[in-house]
C-alpha cells in the first residue's frame, strides 16, 4: 500500500492544513450532517478524498459506502442509487455516495442529479470532489454548474499557508516509515516543490528521497 493510503487520516483531528474546513463541517454537524449534498473543490492533494471518507464514515460503515468516478455516473447508474439510497445500511446506519472528479459529469447525470439532491432521505449524503481548475471549467461540455451547486453545501479547501502544516505531516510519516533523513526544513522545501501537494510528496518520500 503506497504510504498516502496506508497514512491517510481516520480521524478528523489528523487532518492538517484545512482548519477552516473541519470547522465549516463542525457547524454543519449542529444540525446533522445527512440528508445533504457536499461539494468538496481544492488543489490536487490538499485533502479533498480524505474529508470526503471522513464525511462518508460518520454517516455509513464501509460497505454501504460507494465511490465513483463522474464518468460512471451515468443515469442508468445513477438510477439503481435513487433505488438504494432509501434503503438503510448495516445496524441502521446510513449510505454515503462519493463522486470524485465531478467536473467530468455529464449533462443528463447533471439534470438527474438535480431532482435526486431535491429528496435526500436524513441518513444519506452525496459528496462531490473536484480541483480548483475543474470548479473553473465547470463541467463537462461546459454546462451551467449552478443550478447543482445550488443544492449542495460547498466546501472550498484552503490554498495557502499549507507548507508547514503539510512538512510536519510529511515528516512524521517518513519517521513512522523509516523513510527519514532530513531535517523539517528540508520537508518544507520538498513540500513547496511539489506546490502543496502531499500526496506528490509522500510518493517521493517512498522512492527514498529523505533519507
Amino acid at each position: 500500500m503506497q504510504l498516502h493510503e496506508q497514512y491517510r487520516p481516520k480521524r478528523w483531528d489528523d487532518v492538517v492544513g484545512q482548519d477552516k474546513a473541519i470547522e465549516q463541517i463542525n457547524q454543519l454537524r449542529k444540525r446533522g450532517l445527512g440528508g445533504r449534498a457536499y461539494f468538496i473543490s481544492g488543489q490536487s492533494g490538499a485533502g479533498k478524498t480524505t474529508i470526503a471518507k471522513l464525511l462518508a464514515a460518520e454517516i455509513a460503515d464501509e460497505f454501504c459506502i460507494t465511490e465513483i468516478d463522474a464518468s460512471v455516473a451515468t443515469p442508468a447508474r445513477l438510477t439503481i442509487i435513487e433505488q438504494e439510497m432509501n434503503l438503510y445500511g448495516w445496524g441502521g446506519k446510513g449510505r454515503a455516495y462519493l463522486i470524485n472528479e465531478a467536473h467530468g459529469l455529464s449533462r443528463p447525470s447533471i439534470r438527474q442529479l438535480l431532482v435526486l439532491l431535491e429528496r435526500l432521505p436524513s441518513h444519506v449524503i452525496f459528496v462531490f470532489t473536484t480541483t480548483n481548475e475543474g470548479v473553473e471549467d465547470l463541467f463537462e461540455e461546459k454546462i451551467d454548474a449552478h443550478p447543482l451547486l445550488s443544492r449542495c453545501q460547498e466546501i472550498k479547501l484552503a490554498r495557502r499557508n499549507l507548507s508547514e502544516p503539510f512538512a510536519r505531516r510529511a515528516r512524521d510519516v517518513a519517521i513512522a516509515s523509516g523513510l527519514n533523513g532530513q531535517p523539517q526544513s528540508e520537508y518544507i522545501k520538498l513540500v513547496r516543490k511539489h506546490k502543496n501537494n502531499l500526496r506528490a510528496v509522500l510518493q517521493e518520500i517512498e522512492s527514498g528521497t529523505m533519507l
